[in-house]
């Protein structure tokens, strides 16, 4: 049976240097991830599972690896999960760290739910397997014991552009996130392909970056409007609810007006939106359905029906006050 002394051996590396690789540790090099990822590829090697259970190889847990808590989105998706998760005998545990990767390495779980961008792609490919299958809700990844269950995050995006521009708006900016996120990326995507679409310009300087939260559309609009002054776009979209609500209250504190002076538009629809001030024009996330979606599509693919094919989830334009 192939071990990790056997990897370290392959890769030229140290069994220590091996195990930290693959449990995805920041002390090591990204080739030298690379090189001993590499060879556990080559040389089929699967973790031992040290957790599981020796008689059932299973552990009947099904881990659920975040990027962090952050914010009010996580809630009704983890609800989605755990409803599906229980009803069939197994047990929910999620983890919202980076260095937590060596519980899925190591075999703690029998499957994994995704939705962390710390967790590098080439060590998800590796690590998953029949005995221990994946669900990625935060990018698109090829394998035969990988599934994608992805919000329609362009869709939605060009929803909301056709819905400015039918309000008359010929000037949109835009307020991403971390480029290293998938859905604020996808977002940002769908968005500037329906503009192109309609033959709409879009210039750099009106595309903001704030990291998805309140504070941060706060402050990148507060200096966005010191910056830009009278010559300010007519309408703004932002990547989720929280920073629509910041950049509404920067653009207020200066004495502007939501929607008269400049329309402000967010997507995801929290609970909060419909209750701000305006209230906020938003795309609607099903997230307790992406939450049920991605744990059957997990827990079918454990029952090996691989062929299973995931409902799409529906997203769908809510017009309220604020655009």
């Amino acid at each position: 049976m192939v071990n990790l002394k056997d990897v370290a051996k392959r890769a030229g590396v140290s069994v220590s240097t091996a195990s930290y690789s693959l449990n995805g540790s920041t002390l090591i090099s990204d080739d030298t991830k690379q090189k001993v990822l590499d060879a556990a590829r080559e040389i089929g090697y699967r973790p031992n599972g040290l957790a599981k259970n020796l008689k059932k190889q299973k552990t009947n847990i099904i881990g659920l690896f975040l990027s962090g808590f952050t914010g009010p989105f996580f809630t009704e998706m983890m609800e989605g999960i755990q409803d599906v998760v229980m009803s069939k005998g197994y047990e929910l545990v999620v983890y919202a760290s980076s260095e937590r990767h060596r519980l899925l390495v190591e075999g703690y779980v029998d499957g994994a739910i995704i939705l962390n961008y710390h967790m590098e792609d080439r060590l998800l490919e590796c690590l998953a397997s029949e005995k221990s299958p994946i669900i990625m809700l935060d990018r698109e990844l090829e394998g035969p014991y990988i599934k994608n269950v992805l919000l329609p995050n362009e869709k939605g995006a060009a929803m909301m552009v056709n819905y400015m521009i039918a309000k008359g708006h010929k000037r949109i900016g835009f307020i991403a996130g971390s480029a290293e996120s998938y859905d604020g990326e996808t977002r940002l995507k769908g968005f500037m392909n329906e503009l192109e679409n309609h033959h709409i310009s879009f210039s750099k300087q009106d595309l903001l970056r704030a990291n998805f939260t309140e504070s941060s559309g706060f402050d990148q609009m507060k200096s966005y409007l010191e910056r830009m002054g009278n010559n300010l776009p007519t309408a703004m979209v932002c990547a989720n609810d929280e920073m629509a609500m910041g950049a509404i209250r920067a653009v207020q504190e200066i004495g502007l007006k939501v929607p008269e002076d400049i329309a402000i538009v967010g997507f995801d629809d929290i609970y909060s939106s419909q209750n701000f001030n305006p209230p906020l024009t938003t795309i609607r996330v099903p997230r307790k359905q992406w939450g049920t979606i991605a744990a059957q599509s997990l827990l079918a693919m454990l029952d090996n029906q691989y062929e299973y094919e995931p409902e799409p989830v529906l997203v769908e334009l809510i017009s309220r006050s604020s655009g």
